[in-house]
Formats: structure tokens, sequence, C-alpha cells
């Protein structure tokens, strides 16, 4: 009689320790309230590259149909082409921001394309490229009997809850964003 009561004390402590830790678990979870060194929610600096991928997606897919599209020495044409397609990447990241929270302004930016073009333009001796020409932030040149897009500059500024971030980027037409500058506050 007592083995027999000695094996429904055990199996009775069984099934209490396994109710028990399930409401531990719980009990833990409730308790929880966030690490306080996690970095907080970056909608400004996350906005910031999501804007930059989407304008060199579209710097890239605008270089082949801007290329296929004007002759040599067509630069106006190619620039017009070009600023089509990025405004409309540029509205579209903006109201992507806006959606997200955060007040984002994309433009071209002129000075910093001059800029680029009389620096970094690409030539050397065993290229057969024409000189770069700025439009309006577009880079453009003469390469092959066309009028290839070399790369645009924007001006980025997202502002947000948390902070400010501006950023230059030169987007080339092949290679993708080449940051000029950026600054947080």
């Amino acid at each position: 009689m007592s083995r027999r009561r000695g094996q429904l004390v055990l199996l009775a402590a069984a099934v209490v320790v396994t109710a028990l830790v399930p409401m531990l678990l719980a009990y833990a979870q409730l308790g929880y309230v966030g690490d306080a060194a996690a970095p907080s929610d970056d909608r400004v600096g996350t906005t910031l590259v999501d804007g930059k991928r989407a304008l060199e997606r579209t710097v890239a897919e605008a270089t082949g149909a801007v290329s296929n599209g004007t002759a040599a020495d067509q630069h106006r044409k190619a620039a017009d082409l070009a600023v089509t397609w990025v405004d409309a990447t540029a509205a579209a990241v903006e109201s992507t921001g806006t959606a997200q929270g955060v007040t984002v302004d994309v433009a071209r930016n002129a000075s910093a394309a001059r800029r680029w073009a009389r620096v970094r333009c690409p030539r050397g001796p065993d290229r057969a490229f024409g000189a770069c020409v700025a439009n309006g932030g577009v880079i453009t040149q003469t390469r092959a009997d066309t009028t290839a897009l070399v790369a645009v500059a924007v001006d980025v500024s997202v502002r947000g809850p948390d902070g400010t971030a501006r950023a230059t980027f030169v987007v080339r037409g092949v290679r993708g964003a080449v940051s000029v500058g950026r600054t947080e506050p």
C-alpha cells in the first residue's frame, strides 16, 4: 500500500512541475521591457539608404535606355531622358518617406555633377570617349557613336522625429553610387 502511495505522490509532483514550467516562461516574458542599450528605430538612416538604392536602380535602368535612344553628341536629349527617369523615382522616394513618417527631399545637384565631371570623368589613353558634359545634375559622355548616361548627382535630405540626415550621391550608371558627403546632426 505504501509503495502505491509513493508512486502516486511522485506522479502528482511530475504533473505540478509540468504545469509550472509554462507559467514560469510566461511570467518571464511579461516582465521583459526591451534592451535599453539597443539602438532606436532609425527611420531616417533606413530611408536614406533605401532612397539611394532606388536611385541606383533607376540610373542603371536609364543608362541602357538613354544610350540606345541617342546619337553621338546629343547630350541635352540624353540628359532630358535621364531626368524623366530620375524625377519619377525621386517622387516615389519622397512619397515612401511620407508613408514611413519622415520627410524626404530629393533634388538633382548641378554643382556636384559639374565637379564630378571635371575630376572623375572616365578617360584615359585606352578609351575613345568624349568629354563629360553636365546638364542639370546629369553627366553624359559620347561613347561609340552614342551619348551615354554616366552619372546623376542628387541631394537627399531626410527629416524625422529622431533627427535629420543629408547626403549627396553621385549615382553612376553602371557601378552604383559614390557618396560625396553625408551629414547628420
